[in-house]
């Protein structure tokens, strides 16, 4: 293994990743401001529409969101969304006490819905740029670094909402958010893109050992697409509960509280982050369609082993290691679906993936609660966990992928 700090001395990539952990940690602190406001204010039945609503625009846009990425430009595509969101939540934030607070529920459904709209634009967007960085040799490190930050949100904005939401308000949260992604939009506007492929997405593929596409045919034509796509789909519709589950998990099986929720969710968020950082800075011997392979079976491994186990602390440390594992398969995914399209079709796959990550969500738990109380929930864990070494041993057998 090689060890290299190249991604983080690159005056582009690095603009990049302070913009998007600026941006990512100010993005999961509203949306936990915007949930605690609606349970308080509101009424706790409304979150899951609220959630509903955050997520419609992404599955809107599934099919058209990536031409249209295209047709704007990637990186405008970023910029520009994060200059409209930025110029919407401080103008509500500012405004909030004089004029929205008298409507804050309908505000609040309109805000989360047009930002989730930008922000499925903006999405496809950042996993599609770093194939147009003028150093094609630091993609796979530029979209692990970029993959942390979104981690790294989810770790550190929940903690920083709890802190700051008592003195702020939730007008306080909005305008800081706002002026969260005019800063992000200012980093981007001085990245630079490869002068060879001007915003066109032309260009070759990023990685050579990667086989370009057959001219004429679409991305979809491309078996090995079409089966990672769905591997990924059925990986989240996999994973997604033991999120969902981790609750139920604190009080049935080990008596915990609040406190211990946090402890395990954070545990995960750690692994995540830690995952990607490492990946942005190492470069591992295997080949990338391997380090997938051996990553996902460590995932259904950690998960199964979580499941079974009845000490807190071994729970912590499993859910460590299932999200440094996770952060192995994702990034190596998203590489993939960077490098193996013609880069014109990029954004259109992008578009996919983000739908593919939204989506399983409420399918995901239809199907927990529709079996919750028909199934012991070590039996479902198990089930779970042996479907996602399935799907690695189905990756595995995939010859393809394995030498990609």
């Amino acid at each position: 293994m090689k060890f290299s700090m190249a991604v983080f001395k690159d005056q582009n990539s690095s603009r990049l990743f302070v913009g998007q952990f600026i941006s990512q940690i100010c993005d999961k602190m509203m949306t936990l401001g915007l949930v605690w406001v609606i349970s308080q204010e509101q009424s706790i039945q409304m979150i899951p529409w609220f959630l509903a609503i955050g997520a419609l625009p992404h599955l809107l846009l599934a099919s058209s969101g990536g031409k249209l990425v295209q047709r704007i430009g990637v990186l405008r595509t970023l910029i520009h969304t994060d200059v409209l969101r930025g110029i919407i939540f401080l103008l509500v934030g500012l405004l909030w006490l004089a004029y929205f607070k008298h409507h804050s529920l309908t505000t609040l459904f309109i805000l989360t819905f047009v930002s989730n709209l930008l922000g499925a634009l903006f999405n496809i967007a950042v996993f599609t740029l770093p194939g147009l960085m003028p150093k094609k040799e630091l993609v796979p490190q530029l979209t692990a670094m970029v993959d942390s930050c979104f981690s790294l949100g989810t770790v550190v904005g929940p903690a920083i909402s709890a802190l700051l939401y008592p003195w702020l308000g939730l007008s306080g949260l909005l305008v800081l958010n706002g002026l969260s992604y005019l800063l992000a939009a200012g980093l981007e506007g001085g990245i630079r893109l490869d002068p060879a492929d001007p915003e066109t997405v032309e260009s070759e593929p990023a990685n050579a050992d990667m086989a370009p596409a057959i001219p004429g045919r679409s991305m979809f034509a491309d078996p090995l697409i079409r089966f990672m796509l769905s591997a990924f789909f059925l990986m989240n519709l996999a994973l997604t509960p033991l999120m969902a589950l981790l609750p139920l998990f604190v009080q049935t099986r080990f008596a915990g509280n609040l406190a211990m929720l946090a402890a395990f969710e954070v545990s995960i968020g750690i692994g995540m982050v830690a995952g990607s950082l490492l990946l942005s800075v190492a470069e591992f011997p295997l080949k990338r369609g391997k380090r997938a392979i051996a990553g996902l079976s460590a995932v259904s491994l950690l998960y199964l082993f979580f499941g079974l186990n009845h000490n807190p602390v071994l729970a912590c440390l499993a859910l460590a290691g299932l999200g440094l594992a996770l952060a192995v398969v994702n990034v190596s995914l998203l590489t993939l679906f960077q490098s193996r399209p013609a880069p014109a079709d990029v954004p259109v796959v992008m578009s996919w993936v983000n739908t593919i990550s939204i989506g399983a969500l409420p399918i995901s738990m239809l199907m927990v609660g529709s079996l919750i109380e028909k199934i012991d929930l070590t039996k479902m864990t198990i089930c779970l966990a042996l479907g996602l070494l399935t799907i690695s041993l189905a990756t595995a057998f995939y010859r393809e992928f394995r030498e990609i």
